[in-house]
This record gives structure tokens, sequence and C-alpha cells, in this order.
């Protein structure tokens, strides 16, 4: 692992704090072994929260789902999409508000119109969790029934709905108590950087490159959308044939975690043969894992041993992702059990290496 600069900074932390710190760091929980370690990792946790979407809370929402405004567009082939218009709150913000849904079929990229060019690696750690992502196709499903939009287009009216979905998952978390906006905007003081989080780490970007695209973020490296040529240098975007199985795979998949066995089954198998190098990411955490469990430091010694070009902060932030992640799919148990994470069932069933 390579070494980064070090500086030493005098910084005034009351009392109180400081020994809850060394009481949580005495008793081995988290796996934290000094001060230094856990202040650390407290400063990029914090960092990724406010980076990706912000944390602070944006008040009490003011909608629910609704009725979706493309309704004709989408007609018998899709169920109405989670959240659209708003409409006044008439009754509890609940999970199920969330699962997803998408026409059956619809305009597909080819893989011979397709010019975009995903960058084949490990996704970065600040995406860490995959449900956003899985919304924002759908939501790109219900604009491409006949045709692909252009890119721009498509982020445009995604942004407004992802803020209007946040609202709603605030809603559940204040009535569930139960966190599950990670990604989605929801801090409208800070809406230029929650937008570009949620654009970067939720969806992906693109760039030209010649005559194709250079493109990177989760569902281009899925090869779940596609880019085909548009007017004034502005690609047009549209599902992929592995874009629609894929969907229909996970339907029905809410914010709520973990999410179902099959599901994960259809997206674990999608990622084996679609996405070699994000799915290296899921199988080296529960290599590092195992059947006996591992340490928050096992865990990043493992994960510095498979990308020996991370640097320790890569190696800190992108095994927190994939950590996150894994839960969100049911591979990891949701709390460690005496400084240890451990693996599930279904994590047991991949550490034979069956992928599908």
């Amino acid at each position: 692992m390579s070494q980064v600069d070090r500086r030493v900074m005098r910084i005034p932390i009351p009392v109180p704090l400081i020994r809850e710190m060394d009481a949580v760091i005495l008793k081995g929980v988290g796996g934290y072994a000094t001060r230094a370690e856990f202040i650390v990792d407290a400063i990029q946790e914090r960092i990724l929260e406010l980076s990706a979407d912000g944390t602070e809370d944006a008040g009490p929402p003011p909608a629910s789902p609704g009725e979706h405004t493309r309704a004709a567009r989408v007609a018998a082939r899709a169920e109405p999409l989670a959240v659209d218009e708003p409409s006044p709150v008439t009754s509890p913000a609940s999970m199920p508000m969330t699962a997803l849904a998408a026409p059956d079929d619809g305009f597909v990229v080819t893989e011979d119109a397709d010019l975009s060019r995903p960058e084949g690696r490990p996704l970065f750690g600040l995406h860490n969790r995959d449900y956003p992502s899985l919304w924002a196709l759908t939501k790109l499903a219900a604009m491409t029934l006949d045709r692909p939009v252009p890119i721009e287009s498509y982020f445009t009216e995604l942004l407004q709905e992802a803020w209007r979905f946040g609202e709603l998952l605030l809603a559940i978390e204040k009535h569930t108590g139960t966190k599950c906006t990670a990604l989605f905007p929801t801090n409208p003081e800070k809406r230029k950087p929650a937008e570009m989080g949620f654009r970067s780490f939720a969806v992906g970007d693109y760039r030209t490159d010649g005559d194709k695209y250079a493109t990177n973020g989760p569902l281009f490296e899925w090869r779940l959308i596609g880019l085909t040529e548009g007017e004034r240098n502005e690609p047009l975007v549209g599902v992929t044939a592995t874009g629609w199985a894929l969907l229909a795979g996970v339907g029905g998949i809410s914010v709520e975690e973990p999410h179902p066995f099959d599901a994960a089954k259809a997206f674990f198998a999608h990622l084996a043969e679609q996405t070699p190098a994000d799915w290296k990411g899921f199988t080296e955490v529960i290599r590092a894992i195992g059947p006996d469990g591992a340490t928050r430091q096992d865990v990043l010694n493992h994960m510095a041993e498979a990308w020996s070009d991370w640097t320790e902060n890569e190696v800190s932030t992108n095994s927190a992702g994939y950590i996150a992640r894994a839960r969100e799919w049911g591979l990891v148990e949701p709390k460690q059990t005496k400084s240890r994470y451990h693996l599930t069932p279904l994590g047991h069933e991949h550490t034979n290496g069956a992928a599908r």
C-alpha cells in the first residue's frame, strides 16, 4: 500500500467525547486500534456523506408518491414508478412505496450501435449503494419506450425526480428510523454538490473520445445503458438488452435491505458476466471475511494486496463501499459481532466461487 503525506494537527476535542471514543477503542468495537485510526475513519465517512448527497435534514417532506405524469406513455406496459408528481401525504411513508417497477420492454441500444466505452474498473467507494442506480435505470426505461433521449434531458428529469424521491426517503427515515437516503439528493442548501454526487456515483458520466464516448459510473460499467449518435455533440441514451434483462430480474426491490435472494442472484450473475472488475470487488470482500469472519483491518489488508496500486485512502474508502454494497445484497451480516464482519448464508455460498 503506498504511503500518503501526513501532517500533525492540533484540534481541541471535548473531553467527554474523547472518553467515549477511548471506551469504544478499548472494547474493540469496530476493530480500531488507535485514536488516530478512529478519527481518520470518522473524517473519511463524513466526507463520503457530504460529498455524495449531504446529510442535513431538508425539513418535513411535503409529498408522497402520486400519479405518474407519463402514465399514458407507459400504459399497460409498466406499473407507475414509485414517485413522480407530489400529492398530499395521506399515509405514513413506508418501504413498499420505493419498490422498483419498470416497463417490460422498450427501445434497445444494440451492441453494434453503442458508442459508449466503459473504463472496466471497480466502482469507486463513493458508490456505496446499488439501489439508487437501479432506480435511475427504471426512470430511463420509462423515458425510452420508443426511442432514446438526449442524455442531458435524461439527467435533468432524473435529478428533478431524485429530489422528490429523496423527500419520500426522508419521510421513511423519520417514520421507521432506518437510514435509506444514501446517494439521493436531500440537502437543498448544497444542491449542486448533491446533484453532482448523484449523477456521478449513482449513474455515471461521459466525455467525447474521437467518434466514441469514454464513460464511467455504474450504469455504463454494468453495460445497462448505452449511447448512440445525437445532435450537437450530445449523444442519445437508452437501455441495452442486458439492461432490460436485469430490470426484469430485480423488479420489485425496494430501498429496504437486504434485497430479496432471487434479485441478488440475478444481480450477481449479471455482474459476473458483464462487469468482472466490479464483481471482483465483491468476491475479494467475501474472501477477506471468509468463513470465520474478519476485522476491519483484516479486510483492509486483503484489499490492499488485491489492488496494490490503490493508495491507503482508496483502500479504506473502496473497502467500505463494497462492504456496504455486500450488506445491501445480503452477503455480509448487517452488524459486526465482536468487532468482526461475518458472512450470511448467501455470502458463504459465494466463498466457493459460485457467482450464479
